[in-house]
């Protein structure tokens, strides 16, 4: 595995480590990507190592900003010489490599310039050529890429990105709500995670100015080795009293803090997966999610969360009074998100890896390690059933 280290730092890390730690029958070992040394030597070396390791898989888990260079303009621009580097080693001594994307870029005209967006096309054809499988973490992942690069139906694989089960916190909501200082009959909402402009933080402490009655819990800080002090910085000073920040949780507090809020709002601008989610779908926590395609796509397929425009704040407010004053309807999400906890389990997830590792291995082209999924359907225009069942 070519990875962040699973130390916390990074939720990239945390998801390899998880995927990791779930196999059963697979050895691995993980060749961290330094977050605090981004130079095409760094990036030179781990492909050398990589390539000279007496691995039979190269799993490397792709993100831009784990290959960007600081200042420049093109998204992971670092990952030329890495997967350059890999692919003509991999001529000379030949494995199977894996890559997954965690999200795909797909920039507008009018999100970025022409230089930017031929850039990233070539990337995608380098990572295409280079690799043995792709997977990819949600049908949206997929579907953009597509756009750039045809896949065959042994290329490429659509992967739920996986729910940690077994790493929930053994603690009653009582008793987690008294960890933060909270009585436990005090309504709470959250947003748990490290804190990112994409993310929409700004988006949540506005409804907290909006709903003085409630708590609101921000459950992180900025990542450790990211770019994003400044922005957490903002989002404190503007914190109103009914908003607590924690800051950075360590592995034993976060699924605590996971535990204790009665509804979680995550208002993201911008998501193709999202690992916090799971977290949340762990812990069994009702969500309420921006009205973004990965989103509705869970809302649609699950009824494991609602989904609201985050665009306006004070419709954001209104739903979450709405929510908590509805036990009924918070007990529903409940159970459709254990549902979907289950089925998407990181013993799942990891069974599937092994399937396809075992696949490129013996060469099948026809054995069923899982396929593309089409593009994602349109949002439902009503909630599943309550009661629905697989």
């Amino acid at each position: 595995m070519v990875s962040t280290p699973g130390d916390g730092s990074c939720g990239i890390g945390t998801y390899t480590r998880d995927v990791c730690d779930a196999f059963d029958g697979v050895e691995t070992e993980t060749l961290p990507i330094a977050q605090e040394e981004r130079t095409a030597a760094h990036f030179a070396a781990l492909a050398l190592r990589a390539m000279a390791d007496s691995a039979d898989v190269v799993h490397v888990q792709h993100e831009y900003g784990l290959f960007r260079r600081d200042g420049s303009d093109y998204p992971g621009v670092f990952g030329l010489v890495f997967f350059g580097i890999l692919g003509v080693l991999n001529l000379l001594r030949r494995k199977r490599v894996v890559v997954t994307f965690h999200s795909v870029l797909k920039p507008t005209p009018e999100e970025a310039r022409f230089g930017v967006r031929l850039y990233l096309q070539c990337m995608h054809y380098l990572l295409a050529a280079v690799s043995d499988h792709l997977v990819f973490l949600s049908e949206e992942c997929a579907e953009r890429f597509e756009r750039d690069v045809k896949l065959d139906a042994d290329d490429g694989s659509v992967f739920s990105h996986g729910v940690n089960t077994a790493k929930t916190a053994d603690v009653t909501q009582a008793a987690a709500k008294r960890r933060f200082g909270y009585d436990p009959d005090t309504p709470v909402v959250a947003i748990p995670g490290f804190i990112r402009p994409p993310k929409g933080h700004d988006v949540f402490v506005q409804v907290a100015e909006l709903l003085p009655d409630i708590e609101f819990l921000v459950a992180g800080g900025a990542r450790p080795k990211g770019e994003d002090f400044e922005f957490a910085e903002r989002i404190a000073e503007r914190a109103p009293e009914n908003v607590t920040v924690t800051g950075v949780l360590d592995d034993e507090e976060f699924p605590v803090a996971l535990a204790a809020p009665d509804l979680m709002v995550l208002p993201y601008r911008v998501v193709t997966q999202s690992g916090t989610f799971n977290w949340c779908a762990a812990q069994e926590r009702p969500v309420l999610a921006s009205d973004v395609p990965y989103f509705r796509h869970i809302e649609c397929e699950w009824g494991a969360l609602e989904t609201v425009a985050v665009d306006d704040p004070e419709a954001v407010a209104e739903r979450i009074e709405r929510l908590l004053s509805d036990e009924d309807r918070l007990a529903t999400l409940r159970r459709n998100v254990r549902r979907y906890k289950q089925r998407n389990s990181f013993d799942n997830v990891a069974a599937d890896h092994a399937k396809l590792y075992r696949t490129l291995l013996s060469g099948s082209e026809n054995a069923d390690h899982g396929t593309p999924t089409p593009p994602m359907r349109a949002a439902c225009s009503a909630r599943p059933s309550a009661s629905a069942d697989d």
